[in-house]
């Protein structure tokens, strides 16, 4: 029984010359259409792949500066300094009574301790050291095997001091700096500057992302909790990373006038001044 059921998509007894015919021809169209069909499904599949290829190759460059590349939490790109890093615990004067030591009025005495956190904050590294860069540094001329890098924590402080100048324009005048309604083109060039070093700090705190915890605690004077900023945070020791940029500093003036060529490629990112 189950096998008359069958016999129907089975039988080819039962017709005639026309329906074979017209059997045969539509078996014909069908091949010649899934051929067609494949073909054309090849052919998008070459067309998207290689339009694919060409976008990774151009994506470097087009992502120099607004690219963000997911990393996994414990991965970070290389840097030379890092064998220098060492956490420890610190808790930040708030500056509010308990005043730091860089808390005074504007000297040559609060000069020269901010001038000691980074005048030292160029460096030389090894050639060894400049190829494993995520970025192309360029050579040290006079000085063979060795290239030009700062660390980014020394442009930071660099830049903070120069927003701390001009927050005082009567004692630094050269770091007085246009308002909203009062532009001074003489200080265009402190101007810029001062606006680079807000963003750049802007976007390196946001970088770093400190996790570290403010909190509220009850005081039974004011009948209130207030903010306390006096927190323990996770913190790289800086003495050790200045001991290492201590030890790589310049031996001489750098001259950026002298191109020299090397045969360091960085294959995936692009300096932003390529």
């Amino acid at each position: 029984m189950a096998q008359e059921e069958c016999s129907p998509l089975m039988r080819t007894d039962h017709f005639d010359a026309e329906e074979r015919g017209e059997t045969l021809a539509h078996a014909s169209r069908f091949k010649w259409l899934s051929k067609i069909s494949r073909t054309v499904l090849v052919g998008l599949l070459v067309v998207e792949t290689v339009a694919f290829v060409v976008l990774l190759l151009k994506q470097p460059s087009r992502c120099v500066k607004t690219c963000t590349i997911p990393l996994k939490s414990h991965e970070v790109l290389y840097s030379p300094a890092l064998d220098a890093v060492e956490h420890e615990v610190k808790v930040y004067n708030v500056g509010f009574g308990d005043f730091s030591p860089f808390q005074i009025p504007s000297s040559p005495a609060l000069d020269k301790k901010w001038s000691d956190l980074y005048n030292f904050g160029i460096s030389r590294i090894t050639k060894e050291e400049a190829a494993q860069l995520p970025n192309k540094t360029h050579a040290i001329p006079g000085d063979d095997g060795h290239y030009i890098a700062e660390l980014d924590v020394f442009h930071n402080l660099h830049c903070l001091n120069k927003i701390r100048m001009a927050l005082d324009p009567d004692y630094y005048s050269d770091w007085r700096i246009s308002t909203t309604n009062n532009y001074i083109p003489s200080q265009k060039n402190a101007t810029d500057h001062v606006g680079h070093c807000i963003d750049w700090i802007r976007q390196s705190l946001m970088c770093s992302s400190d996790t570290s915890v403010i909190v509220w605690q009850w005081h039974n004077s004011l009948n209130t909790s207030v903010v306390k900023g006096n927190v323990a945070h996770t913190c790289r020791n800086f003495s050790k990373i200045r001991e290492w940029a201590k030890d790589r500093t310049l031996l001489a003036s750098y001259d950026p006038s002298v191109h020299i060529e090397d045969d360091i490629v960085i294959p995936i990112f692009h300096s932003n001044f390529d």
